[in-house]
């Protein structure tokens, strides 16, 4: 179905747009280069890896209810160059370090100095989405949009994700069970990565791109949200963790409690670099809060109040 768009508010200040989705999911921006936002349904789900599952990991377990009972809106995408360009550009923010640690042919370079969010070391352009960017960055962003636009602009956390990425599955991805599936719904490790690099375990499948894609390339999962798998590995908020059995049930970010190691964070979703083991719902993994990766984005949301 196509979309219908119903201007409700214009100011210099900030620019709402409400759509309805073929998803029925309500879609909205709060300024022009402000991301593309949509309310998702609140409920209850269950997260974490299932056991039949290849390739789990201990951060994946146990299965666990989780309930989201307030108003949450997600990113449609990840945040692209040109938002990011256009935080730059106002907030003046100087980058977490210099350099980008780097993908090669059969291994990682480690940190190069010249890449940059700008030019990470492959092509891209102002659709694809901002990598080289760590989780101090991404928290900058976050709090500039905050403050342009009024609103709680923040990163997901990490359960927030599951549950966005899930939209109501269950099992390793959205889209069902088959590997060969992967390349409609995510850019992924596959036939064409496996052409130029040689490590992962790939799908069976070719999705056209060796690196990153512009957003919403491929198709989004039932609530409407695209690359929630692929493309880039995005930030959540929450620390990293030793043991996983006291992770927040209501959608908090999981903190400093339990031992948390704050100085690392908590990818979430695999990349274009990503195969089997890492392209899965269940999977996260942990770096420094100032790591920059080629491989490494990040998205929004927003808490929205009820009037």
């Amino acid at each position: 179905m196509s979309q219908k768009r119903l201007l409700l508010a214009a100011t210099t200040a900030a620019l709402f747009i409400l759509a309805t989705t073929g998803a029925g999911a309500q879609t909205f921006k709060d300024c022009t280069d402000c991301p593309e936002m949509i309310e998702i349904p609140s409920g209850t789900a269950t997260l974490g890896a299932e056991p039949y599952e290849a390739n789990t990991k201990a951060g994946d377990l146990p299965l666990r209810e989780v309930s989201i009972t307030y108003r949450l809106a997600v990113a449609k995408t990840e945040v692209t160059q040109a938002q990011y360009r256009a935080f730059m550009e106002a907030s003046g923010h100087q980058m977490s370090q210099l350099g980008c640690n780097t993908w090669n042919v059969n291994r990682i370079m480690g940190y190069v100095r010249a890449h940059t969010w700008e030019a990470p070391g492959y092509p891209q352009n102002d659709s694809h989405p901002v990598v080289c960017v760590s989780h101090v960055d991404a928290t900058a962003y976050a709090s500039w949009l905050a403050e342009k636009t009024g609103k709680p602009y923040r990163l997901l956390s990490s359960t927030e994700f599951e549950y966005a990425l899930r939209a109501g599955t269950r099992g390793p991805w959205f889209w069902g069970s088959s590997n060969a599936d992967a390349c409609q719904y995510a850019n992924v490790g596959d036939s064409t990565f496996r052409r130029h690099f040689e490590y992962a375990p790939v799908f069976h499948c070719d999705d056209g791109y060796l690196q990153t894609a512009s957003v919403g390339s491929f198709e989004p999962n039932p609530w409407g949200l695209h690359d929630m798998l692929g493309n880039a590995w995005e930030w959540t908020d929450d620390c990293v963790h030793r043991q996983s059995q006291a992770i927040p049930l209501d959608g908090r970010a999981w903190l400093e409690e339990d031992n948390g190691d704050c100085s690392r964070r908590t990818p979430r979703g695999g990349s274009w670099v990503s195969g089997t083991d890492w392209v899965r719902a269940a999977a996260q993994a942990g770096d420094g809060a100032g790591y920059h990766s080629q491989i490494l984005g990040f998205r929004v949301a927003l808490t929205i109040a009820d009037e």
